[in-house]
């Protein structure tokens, strides 16, 4: 019975066959530390070994072995003169120097794509300090004053001056401090410390001599 390419496959990545695998054939396959040099035709010995499950097809096995082997451990295995090992960890062929060279070449480019794919990553993302910097730029201009419009400053209003009530006269024509600025009037009487004043609207207010200017 071949490995069935039909039945639904339990396992369905590549990295839980390999785990599979090392359970099976601990002696061949690692799933951390050092790995081992695979025998020449290691797939068709797998697939005769393996001819009563059903757990994962052959597509799928072959996909495993690939990933298995083109990893930086598995590469970094492949040494001149040293042994391949079957399914059960026995010695066989050893490695030659061209497959040794070929395996050293494999895991430079594969190192080198990582690095430049990483580069690649880390210039499109922002650091921390870029990020802190534009963060506070954005905080500076939020919180820079805004230019606020020229307020016209009223002129400077004459101090106020007491007055001796000895000084005026009804019918005197005088200021009166009304708010924020003098208003004309006319002394309309005067009794004790309080004077009667007639504004120019007509309406007569009362208000002490203090608040009148000559």
């Amino acid at each position: 019975m071949e490995l069935s390419m039909d039945t639904q496959p339990e396992l369905k990545s590549s990295k839980d066959i390999i785990v599979y695998l090392s359970n099976q054939f601990p002696n061949c396959f690692t799933i951390d530390g050092d790995a081992k040099p695979l025998k020449i035709g290691i797939f068709q010995d797998l697939v005769e070994r393996l001819a009563k499950e059903e757990q994962f097809s052959k597509t799928k096995l072959r996909v495993a072995l690939r990933s298995y082997t083109a990893s930086w451990r598995y590469l970094h295995c492949i040494k001149d003169g040293a042994n391949r090992v079957d399914l059960d960890g026995n010695a066989c062929e050893a490695i030659t120097s061209e497959q040794a060279e070929h395996a050293q070449q494999q895991l430079k480019e594969s190192k080198e794509k990582a690095k430049a794919k990483r580069m690649a990553e880390n210039k499109n993302k922002p650091t921390r300090a870029n990020a802190a910097d534009k963060k506070a730029k954005v905080h500076t201009r939020n919180s820079s004053p805004k230019s606020k419009p020229t307020v016209k400053s009223n002129p400077a209003q004459p101090a106020l001056q007491k007055v001796e009530l000895s000084r005026l006269k009804i019918g005197a024509s005088v200021k009166v401090i009304l708010g924020s600025k003098p208003v004309p009037a006319v002394v309309s009487s005067i009794e004790k410390e309080q004077v009667k004043v007639k504004v120019s609207s007509g309406m007569e207010l009362t208000v002490k001599a203090d608040h009148i200017l000559l």
